[in-house]
């Protein structure tokens, strides 16, 4: 993966009653900001932002994947939105299923990974359905407008970042697998806007009121049926969103309330922050907490996968954070969506490949998370990066929770991310702290600079007085606004 220079905070500030946004993108970032602007709520944004996500982080988010969006209203329990992928087999399957395509991903580490792709990859996706719940739930703007942004994006073209043409070139073996996913993904690596148009109309014909089950669910049956894939009609019309108490946990004169099973991710969290001490040296104890937390849990393979997330809070104290993943994209597309290959990601199938009952909620490593402090202060926060999804936010929560850091500061800050037999860490961490894990206490691999491998948090926050603050992570392209 392409390094880049952490020496620079994201962050913009604003006075009480201003709303903030921090996102993957500068488009994902301007389409929740104009619903801010436009008197939207926090869900408007965050579901307008999600849309454009799918335009602008392509190999990331998508409405063939699947995701979490933590909220909260002043005076409220904060409550999770689960529309994660379900494994599919509902219904009859015509025909034989086409077998995965095992292809070599080689990083730029020169680390080679395994990947599972193609039609049978692809688990029953959620993030549509998931949008227009959230919306419909908690919006206040007409729903052409929340897609709207989107849907030009796609129509026009987009040139994307630096960060967003890195992903596809990497991955690029997989968005090569089919025709139609080779063509989608070839011009940003040409230097030429990214353009979806199928996309676009599939996104007009929703927002001008027609029905997913026309514009979404048949096409994706009708492609399904065609190339051997194991998502059938009925497991797409089956599928429901599913609205969760979150997991929480007290530090620091505050309460911790994250994503709860059957996602493992923010228990992982909650966990390791249970283990490291208050006080001291709080690295010295990061990786074994870290270790500990993952064992007690369950996952098992390693396996690099696109994830991104967005945070936006509201002038009225409503707040939002939703993280988005693809696994690491089927190599297939369907209606101009890119798909998910969730039934090949070995990790989320502890069991064996396809070994689930049709219709059960995968688990995942994604965890949106929500700090409410004894105060009145707010911080909402997540990350993209697999794995890395729990080192980066326990990171990230120490700095702001116990080292009392800005919150700029906690995210630009060095990361380390423990394996199970190994730490990669990036430069900038105390000497002492690096003399002491040289004595043995894990083999460390230091990275030349802060890197997209460590994650990417974006995360928006409130103080007492209510000044609000949107802080996002430049390892990931990250963008900022403050309304």
């Amino acid at each position: 993966m392409r390094g880049v220079s952490g020496e620079i905070a994201l962050a913009a500030s604003g006075p009480p009653g201003s709303g903030a946004v921090a996102a993957g993108s500068a488009l994902t970032r301007d389409a929740a900001a104009h619903m801010l602007r436009l008197g939207g709520s926090a869900i408007d944004a965050v579901v307008a932002g999600a849309f454009a996500a799918t335009v602008a982080e392509p190999t990331l988010a998508s409405l063939g994947g699947g995701g979490f969006c933590l909220i909260a209203s002043p005076g409220e329990e904060p409550s999770v939105t689960d529309f994660f992928v379900d494994m599919p087999g509902r219904g009859e399957q015509v025909g034989e299923p086409a077998p995965m395509t095992n292809l070599s991903v080689t990083f730029g580490s020169g680390t080679q990974q395994e990947f599972h792709v193609g039609w049978s990859s692809v688990a029953v996706p959620g993030t549509l359905a998931g949008l227009l719940d959230l919306h419909a739930r908690g919006g206040r703007l007409p729903l052409r407008e929340v897609i709207e942004p989107a849907a030009t994006a796609a129509r026009d073209g987009i040139m994307l970042d630096a960060v967003q043409v890195d992903f596809i070139r990497v991955i690029g073996p997989i968005l090569r697998l089919t025709p139609a996913s080779a063509d989608l993904f070839a011009p940003p690596l040409e230097g030429k806007p990214f353009h979806n148009p199928a996309y676009a109309d599939m996104l007009t014909r929703l927002a001008e009121g027609e029905s997913p089950d026309v514009a979404f669910v048949q096409p994706l049956a009708d492609a399904m049926r065609a190339y051997g894939g194991l998502v059938t009609r009925e497991d797409l019309q089956s599928y429901a969103v599913a609205h969760r108490a979150p997991v929480r946990a007290r530090r620091a004169d505050a309460w911790i309330w994250t994503n709860p099973p059957p996602a493992f991710g923010g228990a992982i969290v909650l966990e390791s922050l249970g283990l490291v001490p208050t006080t001291g040296m709080p690295w010295r104890d990061v990786p074994h907490a870290l270790r500990q937390a993952t064992r007690r849990h369950r996952f098992g393979a390693q396996v690099p996968r696109g994830t991104t997330h967005l945070s936006v809070l509201d002038g009225e104290g409503r707040v939002a954070a939703l993280s988005l993943s693809n696994g690491s994209g089927s190599g297939t597309v369907a209606a101009g969506v890119t798909l998910n290959n969730m039934l090949g990601e070995a990790d989320l199938h502890p069991g064996g490949f396809h070994s689930l009952a049709p219709g059960e909620r995968l688990s995942s490593m994604m965890a949106p998370t929500l700090v409410v402090g004894d105060d009145g202060s707010l911080l909402a926060l997540g990350t993209g990066g697999s794995e890395r999804i729990r080192s980066a936010l326990t990171q990230v929560l120490l700095r702001t929770l116990d080292l009392d850091e800005d919150l700029a500061a906690a995210i630009t800050a060095p990361r380390l991310h423990a394996s199970e037999d190994l730490i990669d860490i990036e430069p900038g961490f105390p000497q002492e702290f690096l003399a002491w894990m040289a004595e043995g206490h894990s083999p460390l691999r230091e990275w030349p600079s802060a890197d997209l491998y460590f994650g990417g948090v974006h995360a928006v926050s409130r103080d007492p007085d209510g000044r609000v603050t949107a802080a996002a992570d430049v390892r990931r392209g990250g963008a900022v606004a403050v309304v």
